[in-house]
């Protein structure tokens, strides 16, 4: 079904989006499930509470080698099914497909691909500046074309919808300088030390992609009328550069008691203004009375266009979140996390809802810190990490894993990996 394949290829073809992401944290953060809000020290501070940038740290000097972080998730089927269902080489039976089917939510099946390289970035007491590459994206296909791929179209009469396609992604380059004002009290105080702290963040993007509108029908042949009506349209907005600022805001506490406790406000204020090469781009495949051959559909028959034409600038909103953490040291080498996010918006990566999460390091063993955390709700679900690292004189090498959807690897709907490099003097 030729017809059929245009716009299932249109559709799949929201799923090749940019490798990006706009709000992750290093392998450090990653191994303890993004809980250390309230203990980042030195360069991994970046993306996070400016204002830890004052705490106590063990070099008076950081330089940041290369650190890497990367996100894939979907929120329907996970490493066992693909295993059992796509590996083998069987033949899928119906109660396979079935199953298969109902893992996918009525939403439908979305992805999300996530990335972050900082390729440079120094730390000095009280101060912070980095850049790094970031971005995001997201694409949602309607659960019928996971229906007609299991299926065919094989029920009479059926329309199938796929009005709710939707998709976005965007790309750049974020240069952000923090800056921490601490206020120290006496030993007979409660308090030890509070600080506050700021982020700038300028942002220049380099690409966006965003799906305004979707609609779409596949309609079946019927006992009386043998003819297939195929009618598809989407309309997307792209750019390929614009410029934007956002402001990172904190507030850390320390306590005698050795809790840290962290408040901060993300991407307050965040926007970019995307004004070269704005674009409108419409897709449309169309036929009527389609009659099924022994090739599919009659060629000639489809209707497809791709139009694009110039449009004005646009500005989008940087995901703003609020982050409350928790840290607390009952012993010098174990320390004890807990985070909660709430988001309020789901543009440019971001997401509405809360996620809360723990975490722990534990640092008794030489040279080799040991990391884990779990996460929940969110973005990406239920998150379950582990990270390890080499910490030498100078150098610091941070690692960790991070599986979303379930704890063991069959259950797992997606991975975060990531690595930091640093040299710390």
């Amino acid at each position: 079904m030729k017809g059929f394949n245009r716009l299932f290829a249109l559709l799949l073809s929201l799923t090749l989006l940019p490798l990006a992401a706009q709000q992750t944290f290093d392998a450090r953060g990653t191994g303890m499930a993004f809980s250390n809000s309230a203990d980042t020290r030195g360069l991994e501070q970046t993306g996070l509470n400016p204002a830890t940038l004052a705490l106590h740290y063990r070099a008076g000097f950081e330089f940041n080698f290369v650190s890497l972080n990367a996100s894939v998730y979907n929120n329907s089927l996970n490493k066992g099914l693909y295993d059992q269902y796509f590996t083998t080489g069987d033949t899928l039976q119906s109660a396979d497909k079935e199953n298969l089917l109902n893992h996918i939510p009525g939403s439908g099946l979305q992805s999300d691909v996530l990335g972050r390289i900082n390729t440079f970035g120094f730390y000095l007491p009280n101060f912070s500046l980095t850049v790094a590459g970031v971005g995001a994206s997201r694409v949602n296909l309607p659960r019928e074309v996971a229906e007609l791929a299991l299926y065919g179209n094989n029920e009479l009469g059926r329309v199938y919808d796929f009005s709710n396609v939707a998709g976005d992604a965007w790309g750049g380059m974020v240069v952000s300088a923090g800056l921490a004002i601490p206020f120290r009290y006496g030993q007979d105080s409660f308090l030890e030390m509070l600080a506050v702290g700021i982020t700038g963040k300028y942002i220049s993007g380099l690409a966006y992609f965003e799906v305004t509108d979707a609609q779409g029908s596949f309609t079946n042949p019927t006992a009386t009328d043998t003819y297939i009506d195929l009618d598809g349209e989407l309309t997307a907005r792209t750019a390929r550069g614009g410029s934007g600022m956002a402001f990172d805001l904190g507030l850390v506490a320390q306590t005698s008691e050795k809790f840290t406790l962290s408040a901060t406000l993300l991407n307050g204020f965040g926007r970019v203004n995307w004004q070269a090469d704005t674009e409108i781009r419409q897709y449309t495949v169309s036929g009527q009375d389609l009659a099924i051959g022994s090739d599919g559909f009659e060629d000639s028959l489809i209707v497809d266009t791709d139009t694009t034409y110039a449009t004005g600038a646009f500005t989008t909103h940087l995901p703003v979140v609020l982050d409350l953490g928790l840290a607390y040291k009952p012993f010098r080498r174990l320390t004890l996390t807990a985070n909660m996010e709430q988001g309020f918006t789901e543009e440019m990566g971001g997401y509405k809802g809360t996620r809360v999460a723990t975490g722990l390091e534990f640092t008794g063993i030489p040279l080799l810190p040991l990391r884990a955390g779990a996460s929940f709700g969110g973005r990406f679900g239920n998150s379950y990490a582990f990270g390890t690292g080499l910490y030498l004189k100078i150098l610091y090498v941070d690692l960790a894993v991070m599986s979303h959807g379930g704890f063991s690897a069959g259950s797992s709907q997606g991975l975060t990996l990531a690595a930091t490099t640093r040299l710390s003097f």
